[in-house]
């Protein structure tokens, strides 16, 4: 997993994002997740997960892929914790997740909300090789994070 710098005030730059969802730009806050696997066609879930250091007044936490079917923002509310990839093939094998705070900049907060992301955890599971009729793939040692403790066929990694 390779993690970007944090954006603040933009969209991320994927696309499908529509303009007409209603959520306003300049209060947004997110941090590109780069995340590579050894195999073709892998789909499976990104989740983020906030940890004990989270603070409890954050706006909603969404989770996007580029090349999405639907545009986002279809389903109410918008920001869901939870998205779906589907690396199919590309050259490299990456897939980039981009983690959004919502409502991250205000007045309160004029440079937004930078320090949360690192509070937070990323868990990888569901995966499953799509173009063999979603045969589960098996993870094998990861070079980042863990296998997760509750289910030894995802990844759990912290957001750092």
């Amino acid at each position: 997993m390779v993690r970007g710098r944090t954006q603040t005030g933009l969209v991320p730059g994927i696309l499908g994002w529509r303009d007409d969802c209603g959520i306003e730009a300049a209060g947004l806050q997110y941090v590109a997740v780069t995340i590579g696997f050894d195999g073709s066609d892998v789909a499976g879930h990104l989740t983020v997960e906030p940890g004990p250091d989270t603070p409890a007044d954050i706006a909603p936490l969404g989770v996007f892929f580029d090349g999405a079917d639907e545009p986002y923002c279809q389903d109410d509310p918008p920001f869901q914790p939870t998205d779906t990839f589907w690396w199919h093939g590309s050259a490299n094998g990456d897939v980039t997740a981009y983690i959004v705070l919502r409502d991250a900049v205000t007045t309160a907060t004029p440079e937004g909300r930078a320090e949360v992301f690192s509070t937070l955890s990323i868990r990888i599971d569901e995966l499953r090789v799509h173009g063999s009729g979603d045969q589960p793939f098996r993870l094998s040692a990861p070079t980042v994070g863990a296998l997760c403790a509750d289910d030894p066929d995802a990844l759990c990694l912290p957001l750092t």
